[in-house]
């Protein structure tokens, strides 16, 4: 995957989490990681976040739906917060190395099975219109130019 800029959606979904927060009950933050992993609902999001961002950046016809996206984020962690957790430790969930390499996975494994092939814009451009017909969760954050 390439990383040509600073992703918005994901840096949208960082900045969101980087603020102030009530203290969660006394857990480690690998038992955070965990909780957080293991909600579905925020997993999914996450992926979808990162499968949007890599189409938008592989893809010279995709862009964001920025206001949309900015409103999913929100979403997530609102959820998230929902477990009493803080800001910072919801952060440290989203750029843990495991969480990194988990989603890496994840959405390498998903571009594969849809013919996706890193250096080749079209493939990500045609897996784009396709989660944008499908009205996926990642379809709905992205739009043709």
């Amino acid at each position: 995957m390439q990383t040509k800029t600073k992703a918005p959606l994901i840096a949208a979904f960082a900045l969101t989490l980087a603020g102030l927060g009530a203290p969660a009950l006394a857990a480690s933050q690998d038992e955070i990681n965990a909780t957080l992993a293991a909600d579905a609902s925020i997993w999914s999001g996450l992926f979808a976040l990162a499968v949007a961002d890599e189409i938008r950046n592989n893809c010279p016809t995709m862009e964001a739906r920025t206001v949309r996206a900015t409103t999913f984020v929100y979403g997530l962690y609102s959820q998230a917060r929902d477990y009493g957790f803080s800001r910072a430790e919801i952060r440290a969930f989203q750029t843990a190395d495991s969480t990194e390499a988990r989603m890496r996975s994840e959405v390498m494994a998903y571009f594969g099975q849809r013919g996706v092939r890193e250096g080749q814009p079209d493939t990500y451009c045609a897996l784009g219109q396709a989660e944008i017909a499908a009205g996926s969760q990642a379809g709905e954050l992205l739009r043709a130019r």
